[in-house]
């Protein structure tokens, strides 16, 4: 008889040639068909074809699509390490903050959207917890009341989170309605004025540069950070 506690075995790794699936690499799956598709595209379905399996499989680790996004979410807010915030130095801090915060959304663009549209809670992870704790009490160390610190720390999320899918997401990965050209045009085609119409200031910005994305994101964190300077002298 054998002495080994069933309950101790490990599930096999692979099957077949293939790894087997756990909830957490499902939920990975759903992460990375989120960078080559629309979220309105992730389906069970659609998600079992591109690990194929069949969509029962899938139900043996998720309970439903909502389950699916959920693990989704959790992955990728457990995924971001917030660099750290320097009181000391905190506009070059903030800044610094802001820019990789950034690039974590981008890289996985639309699950904001995804998840609010589910409404999946997107800062229930430990991990994004911490990040968001932290990130009120630099606040505070920065001059600014608890209340004012808790709304800072919400409108730097709100200003990259915003932007990345406002406007990162077109440059990324245009939609097929809209020409990548158009993306180029100060003001964009959908505010120019006709000649004839008394807009002024509008036909005064056709003859800008456009900035990149980059650059519009340097001027928000501007204005984020004159707007906190100003606040905590106030």
């Amino acid at each position: 008889m054998s002495s080994v506690d069933p309950s101790a075995r490990r599930r096999p790794t692979h099957r077949k040639g293939r790894p087997t699936l756990t909830r957490e690499s499902v939920g990975r799956a759903a992460l990375d068909f989120l960078d080559q598709h629309e979220p309105a595209e992730l389906t069970m379905r659609a998600l079992a074809a591109e690990l194929g399996v069949s969509p029962r499989a899938l139900y043996n680790y998720v309970e439903d699509r909502r389950d699916l996004i959920t693990v989704a979410a959790e992955l990728f807010e457990s995924e971001w390490q917030a660099p750290e915030l320097e009181p000391g130095r905190w506009r070059e801090s903030l800044r610094a903050y802001c820019r990789d915060l950034r690039a974590h959304y981008r890289r996985h663009p639309g699950m904001t959207t995804l998840a609010l549209t589910e409404n999946i809670t997107m800062a229930r992870h430990p991990v994004m917890l911490r990040n968001v704790d932290a990130l009120i009490g630099f606040f505070g160390h920065v001059g600014l009341s608890l209340p004012d610190a808790y709304r800072a720390c919400m409108e730097t999320i709100r200003l990259v989170v915003g932007f990345v899918e406002l406007q990162d997401r077109l440059y990324d990965r245009p939609p097929a309605h809209i020409e990548p050209t158009d993306l180029l045009q100060v003001p964009p085609p959908w505010l120019h004025p006709e000649k004839d119409e008394d807009l002024p200031n509008l036909k005064r910005v056709g003859e800008l540069e456009p900035d990149s994305p980059d650059t519009l994101f340097a001027f928000s964190l501007d204005i984020l950070v004159e707007g906190v300077a100003a606040r905590a002298r106030s």
